[in-house]
């Protein structure tokens, strides 16, 4: 999470670039049978250009991950995946997919490698076109389930909502520090912007938020690093950072003005 947030604080998608591989790995080390493991863990400490991403979000309205459109069968010894996935990083170039799918009613993780029967289409996100968003389609597309039985999805999810808090925290910060050098070095009516109290206030309000955000976060790494339960504070800290790094991004494009987003 530390690491994620100081990433961010230089580039959001490079960031996620970087920490998706990364993350792919956690998660076969952490929940991956022995099969899963002996056939990739291996393969990655071979082969350092090996990318690996996630394909968990749907374009549905009030997306929730334990109601997936996306489904899976079991076909003799294998599975095969049917859906679309939409926001995957990295999409163009892995070579590796964990993909959620639904079987038998339970939300669980697949292990897909990239193949023919897998569609890719362009869904370029304003902010994150290093990132290399795309939407992938699968259709009866060969996969290895990921865990055995007793695998945690929900601890997948709050694990996965950590590191994007923590990357939102680190480009609020950016946010922050970007906003105050041009509100001292931008004049208007002969003073710093700075000097405006709607100004000043916006800038204090962008701080007080991101502690509340920090704080939040690191307090249910913690508790996850500890192996105690986390879930509860790992919402919480997902909703924070959802609402608040949205106002504080809205609001730094406002004091920025004409030099804030364009496309």
């Amino acid at each position: 999470v530390l690491i994620a947030e100081d990433l961010a604080r230089g580039d959001f998608s490079l960031a996620a670039g970087l920490l998706s591989t990364f993350s792919v790995i956690n998660a076969i080390t952490r929940w991956g049978n022995s099969d899963i493991q002996n056939q990739y863990l291996k393969a990655f400490s071979q082969d350092s250009q090996l990318k690996a991403t996630f394909a968990t979000q749907e374009n549905t309205p009030a997306f929730n991950p334990f109601k997936l459109q996306t489904t899976a069968e079991k076909v003799g010894d294998q599975y095969q995946i049917t859906g679309e996935k939409t926001l995957v990083i990295l999409g163009k170039t892995a070579d590796l997919f964990l993909v959620s799918a639904r079987l038998n009613g339970q939300s669980e993780i697949f292990v897909v490698e990239r193949n023919e029967s897998i569609l890719v289409k362009e869904s370029p996100a304003m902010g994150l076109k290093a990132a290399e968003t795309v939407t992938l389609q699968f259709n009866q597309t060969p996969a290895q389930r990921l865990a055995d039985e007793d695998f945690d999805y929900t601890a997948f999810l709050d694990l996965g909502n950590l590191m994007w808090c923590a990357m939102a925290v680190g480009t609020c910060e950016a946010v922050k520090a970007y906003c105050i050098q041009y509100a001292n070095e931008r004049t208007a009516f002969g003073e710093p912007i700075s000097h405006r109290q709607s100004v000043a206030f916006m800038i204090a309000d962008m701080a007080i938020e991101i502690d509340a955000m920090r704080l939040l976060v690191w307090n249910a790494a913690s508790l996850a690093e500890s192996g105690q339960p986390f879930h509860r504070e790992a919402y919480l800290a997902r909703i924070l950072c959802a609402e608040k790094s949205m106002k504080i991004g809205t609001d730094g494009v406002q004091l920025l003005g004409g030099h804030g987003f364009t496309k």
